[in-house]
Formats: structure tokens, C-alpha cells, sequence
């Protein structure tokens, strides 16, 4: 019934500069405004689901984060989301000042592989206490699936909000090491919170009431099975 969430991220960086010969009716900055406008793409990839009857009910209270083992765990939904971050600067550079302008090219992709429905394997798939179960992991992988599209847009705006739509400016050849201290510094962490984040939705769904309907459903068959097992 809880959830478990890990997240990775992965990050690499493709430099590029184009040539720095400004006309003579545009200053640097009035070409670099013009030519240098920043462009984000954000893609998600959900991969499904998959169930999983095979692991006992005090197994997976160990493998959940928010139980002890003494816990008995029902059911389980478990994900693990990637984020792959891949970032580009092409650059204009002005050799009277020594300055630069570069574009911010960044290009993340949120990818879910398939996660995994855990059923205890106390409940046989045939018996009215699975399907209880079930439907309730299903409700966990539905709400995923409605707060993927969600934190893909808060990525996109962030990044908006973030860069505008205007280049980075910086000293002769620090442009792209600056775009990377952010995507180090402040978009990967941005992109992990925005992740963890959806567990709290998903913890409010394992409530005490829902725990307790659970347990009294089908006439009281799951608390019995659990119980007469240990």
C-alpha cells in the first residue's frame, strides 16, 4: 500500500561555438539577443506496469522505506524514474571585449520504466482479498501516470523562468562551463524535487480509514489470511 520511489539522473554535455563576426550595424549584444534565444525540450516516456505475486507480505515491508519489518504490507507500487539531461551552448563571441553570449540548448528526457504492482503473495489471484488489493495499487499507478505530465511541465516552466529568453553572457570560454554549473547546481536538484514530490499525493492515499476498509473487506477474508499465516 505505500510506495517507493528512487530517482537517477544522467548528464552529458555536447559543447559547441559558432563564429563571432557581428555585422557593423549590430552591436554584440544586439546580435547576441537576436541570434542566441534559448530553446528547452522536455520529453516523458512511461514504459507501463507490471504485477507481481510473488513476494510475501513481510518482504515487502522491508523493501518499503516508509515501514518496519514488523509491518505487514498488502500491496506495494514501486518506480524508478531516470532523467537523462543533455546540454548544448553554441556561442557568439566578441574579441574587442573578450566576452561571449551562449545559448542554453537543454534537452531533458523523464523516462518511467515499468513499474511494478506488488500483490502479497498471501492472497491467491483467484480470492476477492487480491482483487481488493489490486484495485487499490491501481489507484497508486493511475495517480503516477496523472502527475507524470505535471512535473514534465513544471520542468519545462522552470527552465523558462529560469533562462527567459535571453543568452547567457559570460567571459571568453566560460560560457559553457557556467550553463553547466546550472544544470549541476540547480536543475538536477530542481528535477529530483519535483519528482519526490509526488510521493505526497501518493502517501495520502494510504490512510488510516483505507488501511482499516481494507482489512474488513470481503467479510474480514484478508485480516484472516494474514493473520493465520503467522
Amino acid at each position: 500500500m505505500k510506495t517507493s520511489l528512487f530517482t537517477a539522473l544522467a548528464l552529458a554535455a555536447a559543447p559547441a561555438w559558432v563564429a563571432a563576426s557581428q555585422p557593423a550595424e549590430w552591436t554584440f549584444e544586439q546580435r547576441c539577443e537576436r541570434e542566441m534565444t534559448p530553446r528547452f525540450d522536455v520529453a516523458l516516456s512511461d514504459l507501463g506496469h507490471q504485477v507481481d505475486n510473488t513476494v510475501s507480505s513481510r518482504v515487502l515491508g522491508n523493501k518499503s522505506v516508509h515501514n518496519t519489518s514488523s509491518d505487514f504490507m498488502l500491496g506495494m507500487t514501486a518506480l524508478e524514474t531516470h532523467a537523462s539531461v543533455l546540454l548544448d551552448g553554441p556561442a557568439i563571441v566578441d574579441r574587442a571585449t573578450g566576452r561571449e553570449c551562449v545559448s542554453p540548448r537543454i534537452s531533458v528526457e523523464l523516462v518511467v520504466p515499468r513499474m511494478s504492482v506488488y500483490i502479497a503473495r498471501e492472497f491467491s489471484p483467484a480470492s476477492c482479498s487480491y482483487r481488493q488489493i489490486l484495485e487499490h495499487e491501481m489507484r497508486h499507478v493511475q495517480l503516477y501516470r496523472e502527475q507524470f505530465p505535471h512535473v514534465k511541465a513544471r520542468v519545462r516552466a522552470g527552465l523558462a523562468e529560469r533562462f527567459g529568453d535571453r543568452p547567457l553572457y559570460a567571459r571568453h570560454g566560460a560560457g559553457l562551463a557556467a550553463l553547466q554549473a546550472e544544470v549541476d547546481l540547480w536543475l538536477r536538484p530542481f528535477i529530483r524535487r519535483e519528482i519526490a514530490g509526488m510521493e505526497v499525493a501518493q502517501a495520502a492515499m494510504d490512510t488510516e480509514e483505507e488501511s482499516f476498509r481494507l482489512y474488513g473487506a470481503c467479510q474480514g477474508e484478508l485480516a484472516s489470511n494474514l493473520t493465520g499465516r503467522y
